[in-house]
């Protein structure tokens, strides 16, 4: 449950064995792949100056970026136009590649012998396909006509007139009523497009037509497609003939189609194999484009798990005079990427810290806190056995089906039932279980007291945090002076301390609270002074960073927004009990609603309504409302989230 310790890899081997050896990485996967060429330029890429590696260092005057050599896209093309014929069904078989040698030219044959069987078969589909699409363009032209008591072919014949079909918009069509009187034609509505335009019929004098035309040009008129010289009957016959023919056509395409699958699933075999090792050249193409190439030597560069490091010096060790180093991620390597490590648990919340952002490589991972507090949040605030399980249901459905906040719904439901067990409630009913803790409604004043209390102590590990994360990164002025580090914990916990001896009933409280608010007063000061302490401690000059009046201002107003923050901070944990009473308060109107309609099938609609609304409705907003908790309360304090995140091979390279 941390982040993992990562180090740079550089590796120089050469050309003969850069396939296979890209093949291992491809296989290996868990392992950032970064630009080599950038490395090298950066002065990261730092070989020995060995005699044994002279070769090598002499290859650095004549480095070509992969990114200019290596082309993927034939592969991928091919690789692509494989799966479409085989409806995705083709999937990358990891065992295979691994045990097979992959032999990039047969599989081209393979591929391209392939092709070339299906080029008629597809041919004869598309051809098939594009006179259906005709068909079916002239029936709706036709049917515009089909109750025309004439053959086509008097129309189409007519000496002194000519006719068109066309469209218009709803607008456009109250214009031409509009004008029916000054247009050169005669108008017939014939009928209406899905799209909701009206389709008219204009029949003109030929020696009119040219102003009719202008007119209908005018109104965006748009020419029905699909009329047909070889058409003579009436709209009727022809509209009998058209279905005839697409029957017939549907019928010839069927038998094409089942004549294709059967070549399909008998050359399945072959096509897998072409297809797994076209993808992975295609993907070994896409990982020597980060790579740097001189005439005899390649150069890589990556970041690994320190805990693979003997892992890939075993890779490395199965090519002769490949050289293999590896730098700490803290020795200058660029800014490490962040690879996170949680347990099945916590793993699915890794997802809403990032919605916040990557934790940085030097920083506590936030998500097994964030985890567990929201969860605890959530049960808190939707605390109900039935409704809980039903969430359940629903996050292991949408988790089996890939969709990651599904699994995070599922852990919230379970907190959700226990917290229905803990309040006695099942779907909204109190009747039925009984509590192992209370009922909300029934305490009121300790539900909205716990609640408090969480937030205090929820913010108490905020600031643990915080402490470890500034401290790690060496900043005393913040991890220790500094209003999230060790003085402003220990004024929030004199403040906190300063209330409880007021407000309740303590021995010797007339003497402690004095004392605390001695040490409030002292910490507030070195809050203050943090920024000049911090640079004496450590003999930094000057002690300001700007002028001491303006520090002094900017550090005052910083001062009380901190001592607000901390009250509006905890205040702000109310609302986790605020909506523990308004889960309960909600149902209880819904409840109250069905017994005075007095009729049983309603009043059960009602309550299932009721059900359904809260899940739907009130589970969004009290999930909303535990991350703004965690986000706004809470992240502000200890997290900063300017990391980048890990990539592995997988995520790197793309075949669409």
């Amino acid at each position: 449950m941390a982040i993992e310790n990562v180090i740079m890899m550089d590796v120089v081997g050469k050309i003969k064995y850069v396939d296979k050896f890209a093949k291992d990485i491809f296989l290996f996967n868990d392992i950032q792949i970064v630009d080599a060429m950038q490395e090298i330029d950066s002065g990261r890429f730092i070989l020995p100056i060995r005699e044994e590696n002279m070769g090598e260092l002499l290859g650095f005057a004549q480095l070509v970026s992969g990114e200019t050599m290596m082309d993927e896209k034939n592969f991928v093309k091919t690789v692509n136009k494989l799966n479409e014929l085989y409806k995705g069904s083709l999937n990358l078989d990891m065992f295979s590649l691994a045990k097979s040698e992959n032999d990039l030219g047969k599989a081209l044959g393979k591929a391209k012998e392939f092709e070339n069987n299906l080029v008629v078969e597809y041919g004869e589909l598309r051809d098939v396909k594009a006179q259906i699409e005709a068909l079916e363009k002239s029936k709706v032209a036709y049917s515009y006509l089909d109750e025309l008591d004439a053959q086509m072919s008097e129309l189409d014949s007519l000496e002194n007139f000519s006719y068109s079909l066309g469209s218009v918009t709803k607008d456009n069509a109250m214009r031409l009523k509009s004008i029916y009187n000054s247009v050169t034609s005669i108008v017939f509505h014939v009928g209406n497009q899905e799209d909701n335009e009206e389709v008219f019929m204009i029949v003109s004098p030929k020696d009119l037509e040219i102003e009719s035309q202008r007119i209908l040009k005018a109104l965006n008129f748009k020419p029905i497609e699909g009329f047909n010289a070889k058409y003579t009957e009436s709209p009727k016959e022809i509209l009998e003939a058209i279905d005839a023919e697409i029957k017939e056509l549907q019928t010839k395409n069927a038998d094409l189609f089942k004549k294709l699958n059967i070549h399909l699933e008998e050359n399945r075999l072959d096509a897998t194999d072409s297809f797994n090792t076209l993808s992975l050249y295609a993907n070994l193409s896409i990982i020597k484009k980060y790579m740097a190439f001189s005439d005899e030597n390649f150069y890589f560069s990556g970041w690994i798990s320190k805990r693979d490091k003997q892992r890939m010096e075993a890779i490395a060790a199965k090519y002769p005079e490949m050289i293999i180093m590896f730098s700490d991620s803290n020795k200058g390597s660029g800014k490490p990427p962040t690879k996170l490590k949680n347990n099945w648990l916590f793993r699915p919340f890794e997802i809403l810290v990032k919605m916040y952002g990557v934790p940085s490589f030097n920083e506590l991972d936030p998500t097994p806190f964030l985890s567990i507090t929201y969860m605890f949040c959530f049960g808190f605030m939707f605390g109900d056995v039935g409704q809980g399980i039903v969430l359940a249901l629903a996050g292991l459905i949408l988790g089996k089906r890939g969709v990651e906040l599904g699994k995070v719904l599922f852990r919230l439901g379970l907190c959700s039932t226990f917290f229905g067990f803990m309040y006695g409630s099942i779907f909204g009913f109190e009747e039925v279980l009984h509590p192992l803790w209370l009922r909300p409604f029934d305490e009121i004043n300790t539900i909205l007291l716990a609640a408090v209390l969480i937030g205090i102590g929820m913010l108490f590990m905020a600031y643990i945090y915080s402490i470890i994360n500034k401290l790690k990164k060496h900043e005393i002025k913040e991890g220790v002076f500094g209003k999230n580090g060790i003085c402003g914990l220990a004024l929030y916990a004199s403040i906190l301390g300063i209330f409880g001896l007021n407000f309740g009933d303590f021995s010797y409280a007339e003497v402690l609270s004095p004392l605390l608010i001695v040490l409030a007063i002292l910490l507030v000061f070195l809050v203050l002074v943090r920024e000049p302490l911090a640079n004496f401690l450590l003999k930094k000059k000057p002690l300001y960073e700007e002028t001491a009046s303006e520090y002094y201002v900017e550090s005052g107003f910083e001062l009380f927004e901190m001592l607000l923050g901390m009250l509006s901070n905890t205040l702000s944990f109310i609302r986790i009990g605020a909506f523990a009473l308004t889960h309960v308060g909600l149902f209880m109107a819904f409840q109250t609603l069905a017994i005075m309609v007095q009729n049983g099938v309603i009043s059960v609609g009602i309550l299932i309504f009721a059900n359904i609304f809260i899940i739907a409705l009130e589970g969004l907003i009290v999930s909303i409302q535990a991350l703004r908790l965690q986000f706004y309360e809470l992240f502000s304090k200890y997290y900063s989230g300017d990391g980048v995140e890990f990539k592995s091979v997988d995520l790197e390279i793309n075949l669409n």
